[in-house]
């Protein structure tokens, strides 16, 4: 049977993840995710349902009990593509001239390009060539999207230039940063680095650790923290906001 740390590396490269990624996902170092994986040590219990997250399987899978099998299910890397082409050819399947291919092959080689229906119940898909989109009806609590100020500051996060100076220099080169270090790295203003890592560690995009230097002496240390929430939730969001401000009435079967 294997040990946790041979399941952690099991799961570690089936997703085709490096010990660097697993670590700066989690906000502990390298040679941490190392000794885990080579039984040196053990993962902090609190740390088992992080870890769980992350590959998307429960506490006890980590602990090798047999994992449920799932019944036509695609490989990790191939399962955003086979949902992709799933949305669409769901989206088309009412129509027996439709061809999905063709319809995949359009949105690929032209980058305006969308497709999509509006439920008359409410919801509707919308799908682009780089994304496949949901959303389910929620009648009068849409518009309430509009008043909702915690999405609302959100939203002003990310507009703020450093912000995305930093979020991406940290996706690039995920690691241990002082706010001094990443102000150098990226080019601003060491109050603007701080003022921008307050905002990421409010939303829990950045982990914020003390070291003691002694004599009483303290220095604040950054980490990325939640790089899956960012590829899963921001990549969509930033895309979206980018198809809005240059928005293009270049519809392929759209329909309402």
């Amino acid at each position: 049977m294997q040990t946790v740390g041979e399941t952690i590396a099991s799961l570690r490269r089936d997703r085709r993840m490096t010990q660097e990624e697993l670590a700066a996902s989690l906000g502990v170092s390298a040679q941490s995710v190392s000794k885990w994986e080579n039984n040196v040590t053990m993962p902090d219990i609190l740390l088992l349902p992080v870890i769980a997250g992350i590959f998307e399987v429960t506490v006890d899978e980590l602990f090798s009990m047999e994992r449920p099998g799932r019944k036509g299910s695609w490989p990790m890397e191939e399962a955003p593509s086979a949902v992709y082409r799933a949305v669409i050819e769901t989206m088309w399947d009412w129509d027996t001239e439709a061809q999905p291919e063709l319809t995949i092959k359009n949105l690929k080689s032209n980058p305006t390009q969308h497709t999509g229906f509006v439920s008359r119940l409410g919801g509707g898909v919308y799908a682009n060539r780089d994304m496949a989109l949901v959303m389910l009806p929620e009648g009068e609590n849409d518009l309430a999207l509009l008043e909702n100020e915690a999405a609302a500051e959100f939203l002003a996060a990310m507009a703020d230039a450093s912000v995305r100076k930093i979020i991406k220099h940290l996706m690039e080169k995920p690691g241990v940063y002082t706010a001094a270090s990443l102000a150098a790295l990226c080019h601003m203003d060491e109050k603007d680095a701080r003022t921008a890592l307050e905002r990421l560690e409010k939303y829990n995009l950045v982990q914020r650790r003390s070291v003691d230097l002694g004599a009483e002496e303290k220095l604040d240390v950054y980490s990325l923290f939640g790089g899956h929430r960012i590829k899963l939730l921001l990549w969509p969001l930033l895309s979206l906001a980018g198809r809005l401000a240059d928005f293009h009435e270049d519809w392929c079967g759209f329909r309402n």
